[in-house]
């Protein structure tokens, strides 16, 4: 149908005014409905700009939140593994610069989680710890430190008889259980480009430095086999707030050799602790977790080198507890012997020339009273 405009100007006398109400009350409906549509266009552009900027905020809320965990629970509403309420998970940072495949642990740490008190706990353990590898495979039994554990592992294909854990990771929490009774369910493996590139894909971490340090025998990168004059590097950190990138994080972390208290495997291993819970709490926070790119590029950065017996269905339970414990006061962090000269530190130094030189750590009072002492903090409920 053909519509044509009417033309107020040729209206007779009679006609004019009666048009130009009904014209007065079209204008009047107009207006009306352009006021609802600009609040209307506003509406949309607001909600359009939150889209644009938070992007990631719906997927994640539906993804991590609502469509995994819903889908994962309906199905089989799995459980975390857990013995006498309690939840362990190894994880093991991995030194993987040397020739020949060998791969020294740098990080060894205990992650519990207490279902019944709702706490969570981090044990580190020296590296030099003299501890007793199990007879597997063609392998027989013998002793050598825990640093180099994962590697005979790895190398011999160790597979648990029971059905548990195997590789590196497996003989490593075999011989922790062995040695301290206790059972661990889970491990996560990260080598040094993991542990930069994670850092470095949330945009770095805030790390507050207790006492200012220097060390002057820091090992160079891709210098392992040069003249002993060009191994090592100099590193200082001034006390204070540091932000810090994944590179800067790695030497915070893995330094021992400066002089004064920060000069130990026992302060590393706390430093460690302090990377791992600044990281923890940078992946969860919103900056990270409402932005695609960094969410992307973490990814990324763990995909090629992360290793891990949790599976997918279980990763819904590990965020929600994770979420629980954003407070840093709710995690007990523990090293194991941090004072090597106080008669009643857990580990002492033995004589290097009864281990063919090499400086390892025992317990001073036996492996009961460690094993004592770590039960405690992980089942500090259980008698």
């Amino acid at each position: 149908m053909n519509y044509r405009k009417f033309d107020y100007n040729k209206v007779n006398y009679h006609g004019t005014r009666e048009r130009r109400s009904k014209r007065t009350g079209k204008q009047g409906s107009n207006k009306t409905v352009k006021a609802l549509v600009v609040i209307f266009s506003l509406f949309v552009i607001l909600f359009g700009a939150k889209l644009m900027l938070s992007p990631i905020v719906s997927a994640i809320a539906s993804i991590v939140k609502e469509s995994t965990a819903t889908l994962s629970y309906l199905i089989s509403h799995p459980e975390l593994e857990e013995v006498n309420g309690v939840t362990n998970i190894l994880l093991v940072g991995v030194d993987e610069r040397f020739e020949g495949g060998t791969s020294l642990t740098d990080t060894i740490i205990i992650l519990s989680y207490n279902h019944d008190t709702n706490s969570a706990s981090m044990v580190s353990f020296p590296r030099d710890l003299w501890v007793r590898i199990p007879a597997f495979n063609n392998v027989g039994s013998y002793f050598t430190k825990i640093n180099g554990v994962y590697t005979v592992g790895e190398e011999y294909g160790y597979s648990d008889e029971n059905g548990g854990l195997g590789g590196g990771s497996g003989l490593l929490a075999r011989v922790i259980q062995d040695h301290l009774d206790i059972p661990i369910q889970y491990y996560v493996r990260v080598n040094f480009d993991a542990f930069r590139n994670a850092i470095d894909a949330v945009g770095g971490v805030d790390i507050y430095v207790d006492e200012a340090f220097t060390d002057y025998q820091y090992p160079r990168e891709g210098y392992e086999n040069a003249p002993e004059s060009s191994r090592y590097e100099v590193v200082s950190f001034d006390q204070g707030w540091q932000h810090m990138d994944g590179e800067t994080a790695l030497k915070y972390s893995r330094s021992r050799h400066a002089f004064g208290p920060e000069g130990s495997d026992f302060s590393r291993a706390r430093r460690q602790q302090k990377v791992i819970m600044a990281l923890k709490d940078k992946i969860l926070s919103n900056d990270t977790l409402f932005n695609l790119s960094r969410i992307k590029n973490l990814y990324i950065s763990l995909a090629s080198e992360f290793d891990t017996n949790i599976q997918a269905a279980e990763v819904p339970a590990f965020y929600g507890l994770a979420k629980e414990q954003e407070d840093l006061t709710g995690i007990q962090t523990t090293v194991l012997s941090s004072g090597l000269d106080d008669p009643g530190s857990l580990l002492y130094v033995p004589n290097a020339d009864d281990f063919g030189g090499a400086f390892v750590l025992l317990p001073r009072g036996g492996w009961s009273e460690v094993e004592d002492y770590v039960k405690g903090i992980l089942y500090p409920s259980q008698p």
